[in-house]
């Protein structure tokens, strides 16, 4: 069996078009020579078909080449199966094998009429995944619909699979030049679209899936977090909580009722008052405690505490990742705790609700006005431009993640744990993931003048007198002492 191209001279469409035919020339069971031939939906005019073959010149020639060839795969496959089940592979076979397979494929995955109908489907199937990820999608569908109306077109399968670099190109440029994102964000945004496209090809409502090429982006040392002792800062001031009576002048704060509904309420008021800003506060606080991220904040009730007095923890199912972890609790987030469960039920939920949006505009608010002002270098590109490359202030890049951060990095400064422990903690699964998490800041890297260090001899006398002394204290001021120097290194 042979299977060659030409063109019908006889149906011309409207344009002047020819369709070309497969032709499959054979024997059949009796050894007698057949011939078939089969429609492809390929059409070009005479000067682009020659011998055969469809000319590279020819309009669309990538995507017209590509469904003969993979005619003439298929055509080709079936003979081979023809032949394993030991029968003839005659044209007139192979064409209803053929036929067959068409309905089949037509049956079992029906091609949707349009791009935004496939990303419907793509969208409700996965409805039942967390907020966070809905919420990514939601963003890539506004995106590529401003990207329409920018260039004044209609996103298709056709278009994406035919023009993928014309497309990327773009709309990275769209992104970049009026929606001002960074090439991490854009590179989010290509990733989720090449998840969307890869369930359609899985669908087979697109013939090619496009790849993309992801865009250079800075690699930071440093990220956004509060050391310790800024924790602790933020942690004793008491600046903006509650008071009744109390008026605030800053047009920013205002009350929070959070109503009670334990059985013992009313000892505690049935409702307690807060300032939105103490609220955030105390949730990025909260944060920087047992790790978690800012959206499980809103699904933390107060039974997902254990009360064990022997092993006091936090325990809770990850939004994101759906994976259980547990926290051991310590005297910043313990004392959050029992500030906002006591009077409550064990099903309540522990903070009042706060938008994540809201939430971030508050907590640059709040570390501006309490003179968060460490100067943090945090580059950004945009395309082949690195902006925002000066230091700026800690409390302009602080957001809701960096308490996340702040956990991570913490623990791994007490040097008493090892990664993966670490890793146990905030639920990581990858070492990849978890290093994204790893700050080096100058402070770090001031340690390495210890290296090589040479001991005098004076130096040794005063260490010897130090523990000499230390010796002599009772507990509670070797703690105090500790504690002084610790803060001091």
């Amino acid at each position: 069996m042979k299977v060659s191209y030409r063109l019908n001279n006889k149906e011309p469409n409207s344009k002047g078009e020819k369709q070309i035919y497969a032709r499959i020339k054979g024997k059949n069971s009796k050894g007698k020579v057949e011939e078939c031939t089969i429609g492809t939906g390929v059409y070009t005019e005479d000067k682009y078909f020659n011998k055969g073959s469809l000319s590279s010149r020819c309009p669309s020639y990538s995507n017209k080449n590509r469904t003969l060839n993979s005619i003439y795969t298929d055509l080709e496959y079936i003979k081979s199966i023809l032949i394993e089940e030991k029968i003839v592979p005659s044209p007139k076979i192979v064409k209803k094998r053929y036929n067959e397979h068409l309905e089949s494929r037509e049956l079992s995955s029906p091609r949707l009429l349009s791009f935004w109908s496939a990303y419907d489907e793509f969208v409700e199937i996965r409805k039942h995944r967390t907020r966070g990820y809905l919420k990514t999608l939601k963003t890539l569908r506004n995106r590529i619909e401003e990207y329409e109306k920018w260039q004044n077109i209609k996103l298709t399968f056709e278009y994406l699979s035919t023009h993928s670099n014309t497309f990327q190109s773009q709309f990275q440029d769209y992104l970049w030049t009026e929606r001002k994102l960074s090439n991490s964000y854009v590179n989010k945004l290509l990733s989720n679209l090449s998840h969307f496209l890869y369930y359609c090809d899985k669908q087979n409502y697109i013939s090619k899936r496009p790849k993309f090429r992801y865009n250079k982006d800075i690699d930071r040392d440093e990220k956004i977090y509060l050391y310790k002792e800024e924790v602790l800062k933020l942690y004793k001031s008491t600046k903006y909580d509650y008071k009744e009576g109390k008026e605030y002048k800053n047009p920013h704060i205002y009350i929070i009722e959070d109503k009670l509904e334990g059985t013992k309420s009313k000892k505690f008021g049935g409702i307690r008052y807060y300032t939105n800003w103490e609220l955030v506060k105390d949730i990025f606080l909260f944060l920087c405690s047992i790790g978690c991220r800012y959206s499980d904040i809103p699904h933390f009730k107060v039974n997902h505490f254990n009360f064990d007095k022997k092993k006091r923890a936090f325990s809770w199912v990850q939004q994101k990742t759906n994976k259980r972890v547990s926290v051991p609790s310590n005297d910043i987030s313990n004392s959050i705790f029992i500030k906002y469960s006591a009077g409550k039920s064990l099903t309540q939920h522990l903070f009042p609700k706060l938008s994540n949006q809201k939430y971030n505009k508050s907590l640059k608010l709040v570390l501006k006005d309490l003179e968060f002002k460490r100067l943090v270098s945090y580059p950004k590109m945009v395309g082949s431009k690195v902006i925002n490359n000066e230091d700026r202030f800690l409390w302009e890049l602080i957001s809701s993640h960096a308490g996340r951060r702040t956990f991570i990095k913490n623990m791994i400064d007490m040097g008493t744990m090892d990664y993966q422990s670490i890793m146990a903690l905030s639920g990581h699964r990858t070492m990849s993931q978890f290093q994204k998490y790893i700050s080096v800041s100058p402070h770090d890297l001031t340690k390495a003048e210890k290296l090589y260090q040479l001991q005098t001899d004076e130096n040794k006398n005063d260490i010897e007198e130090l523990m000499k002394l230390f010796v002599q204290l009772d507990e509670n001021k070797r703690k105090t002492v500790l504690d002084v120097v610790k803060s001091m290194v």
